[in-house]
């Protein structure tokens, strides 16, 4: 259910994520250049000769996100890993002066990392539009290495279009800045949009493969859920999210069937070439 990306124009492109397609790129050569840079970074941090994918088991968990946090705050601010980024966008027709982006992030899914209490709300089943992100935003997610449908992620595809039960009612975008804020490590108690999981029981979720330097693009308006990864490796991604301004003025977007979120998160979004 996931379509590869084949020659549409940008228009086309975002018209099919807001009626609800999953599009693939392969790799490009603008994003193996991204997944270097981060791997470089990566290799940076972590000197020891563990690969990448099997840190968890040779460094405590408190300290492996410690030093993940600590290299995901130095990404946000890395010429060369904007540069990359940039490059990858208008590979794919996103014109860098026509949309607001929202910051790289770096992942890391551990083995039997749902195991951990703490970790549940990156588990759970959610539409990143109840973060009070516009409903016209588009989702890129870049796999560090190849994944299989055991550790990356599911879409609900049927429930596009279907309102689900679910608390974003409860969220509001001022409030979470102030309190928690995107990747915090605090533990702080806040407000995680989720769906109540009997309005999805009867459901499957379609989890799906790709190798790395693949480009998945998809709606932030997509039911879409973590899978529980139990590979025996940690898996290693980057995200960020585009939003194409006109767009947002005009009202084009994905239909908005169940998020009630309060404000908007789009004030934070910068334009890279700024």
């Amino acid at each position: 259910m996931i379509e590869v990306s084949n020659g549409q124009t940008n228009a086309e492109l975002r018209a099919g994520i807001y009626a609800g397609k999953v599009f693939r790129v392969p790799a490009t050569p603008a994003s193996k250049l991204l997944v270097a840079s981060v791997l470089g970074s990566l290799d940076g941090e972590f000197t020891s000769e563990t690969p990448h994918r099997k840190l968890q088991f040779t460094i405590p968990g408190d300290e492996l996100f410690k030093r993940i946090g600590k290299l995901r705050a130095s990404l946000l601010t890395d010429a060369a890993i904007q540069e990359r980024l940039i490059a990858v966008l208008e590979e794919q027709g996103f014109a860098v002066a026509e949309n607001a982006v929202d910051p790289l992030r770096l992942r890391a899914v551990t083995h039997l990392g749902h195991e951990n209490p703490l970790a549940a709300p990156a588990y759970t089943a959610h539409r990143d539009t109840w973060y009070a992100n516009p409903q016209a935003q588009v989702n890129w997610w870049i796999p560090l290495h190849d994944v299989t449908e055991a550790d990356s992620f599911a879409f609900y595809h049927s429930l596009f279009d279907k309102a689900v039960v679910n608390n974003s009612a409860d969220f509001d975008y001022e409030e979470w800045i102030k309190t928690v804020g995107w990747q915090s490590t605090s533990g702080k108690k806040a407000v995680y949009p989720t769906a109540d999981q009997s309005s999805y029981d009867a459901v499957e979720g379609v989890p799906f493969a790709c190798n790395a330097g693949d480009i998945i693009l998809f709606s932030a308006a997509h039911l879409h859920q973590t899978t529980k990864n139990s590979s025996g490796l940690t898996r290693f991604s980057i995200d960020f999210r585009t939003v194409n301004i006109a767009d947002a003025t005009e009202g084009k977007g994905a239909i908005n069937v169940d998020n009630a979120s309060r404000g908007s998160a789009l004030k934070d979004y910068v334009n890279p070439k700024q």
